[in-house]
């Protein structure tokens, strides 16, 4: 039996990172936010996606 292949824990770092920078506010409201998030962090779309998200999660664990 072949184990399943794991994600890696980089890319799931850098999700994790982008999310943060969103939920602290830091993105620029004005403009498009998944270009934001692959210039600034290099992320896939998919990924840009993901991260955007998990800060909606964070934001709402925090209220």
């Amino acid at each position: 039996m072949m184990a399943a292949p794991q994600k890696s824990t980089g890319s799931a770092d850098i999700v994790a990172d982008a999310a943060n920078w969103l939920a602290t506010g830091s993105a620029d409201r004005t403009k498009a936010l998944v270009p934001q998030l692959q210039e600034r962090f290099h992320v896939t779309a998919l990924q840009a996606v993901q991260a955007m998200r998990e800060s909606r999660l964070i934001l709402a664990r925090s209220h």
